[in-house]
């Protein structure tokens, strides 16, 4: 998201020639930026979590933090930070092509896999993992078919921190999404009222785009659900990615359909 956010200002990066500095994007403010909310914010949350909460943070993988080894932890940290990179030089190098709406369907098909973890997991009891705090439950481990319900999970210790760390981790992508949007669009040549307002809709279109994927992940975890009394659990997971995203694609992601549409009022894209 942060990539695309500065779509045009990387995308004019990309068309530079000679010049290291300006023609990669890890000379950029923005990569800057990026790097100094992993650094500060991010990775320091995901370190809090474990610390605290190692069986949920390792999704009960883990008993207690002396069952995760030093090395667990600082790949963790670096994966996160690697994940981020990595997905941040993909978008430029889309970007720098011209192919916009790509770069924009790399950061919806990240957070459905984000998402998709979390509810299904590598078993389908990724949702049971989430929704179990041992730290309210007399420290008693997650076993299969055990969870929490949302009322009491929502006033859980992990929650509670959840809420803590919305938003120092929320505002500073919907502030920098603004500024760097509304930047790009004032270098589109759109006055800075105009520009303004299509920031604010690009902003709103981010955070639809989340709820997309989560909703979206959802549907294949119940999907997969449906298939796994009946079949394999490897061909229920394969049956039900198959089921859901290629109507999925011809009715919603190709382009000219909705998706691609929405990215195009209020993105600047291909």
């Amino acid at each position: 998201m942060a990539a695309t956010a500065a779509g045009k200002q990387l995308a004019e990066l990309g068309k530079a020639k000679g010049d290291f500095a300006k023609a990669t994007p890890f000379g950029s403010q923005y990569f800057a930026l990026l790097l100094l909310y992993l650094s500060l914010i991010f990775v320091p949350e995901a370190l809090w979590l474990t610390w605290n909460f190692p069986h949920w943070e390792t999704m009960h993988l883990a008993g207690s933090l002396e069952d995760i080894p030093a090395w667990g932890i600082v790949l963790s940290a670096v994966g996160d930070i690697a994940v981020a990179v990595l997905g941040y030089w993909v978008a430029y190098r889309l970007l720098s092509r011209g192919r916009f709406y790509a770069a924009h369907l790399q950061w919806v098909l990240g957070y459905f896999l984000f998402f998709f973890v979390l509810m299904c997991g590598w078993d389908g009891k990724g949702w049971q993992r989430f929704m179990y705090d041992p730290t309210v439950r007399g420290g008693v481990l997650w076993t299969p078919g055990t969870y929490m319900s949302p009322v009491d999970f929502a006033t859980s210790r992990v929650a509670l921190t959840l809420y803590a760390m919305a938003l120092p981790t929320i505002l500073p992508l919907v502030i920098w999404g603004y500024l760097w949007l509304r930047e790009g669009f004032s270098l589109h040549g759109l006055s800075q009222e105009k520009a303004s307002a299509k920031a604010a809709a690009g902003v709103g279109s981010y955070l639809a785009g989340v709820g997309i994927a989560l909703v979206s992940a959802g549907v294949v975890t119940a999907l997969i659900h449906l298939f796994s009394p009946h079949l394999w659990l490897p061909l229920s997971y394969a049956l039900g990615f198959l089921v859901f995203l290629l109507p999925s694609y011809l009715l919603a992601l190709k382009k000219g359909r909705p998706l691609h549409r929405v990215f195009q009022k209020y993105f600047l894209t291909d």
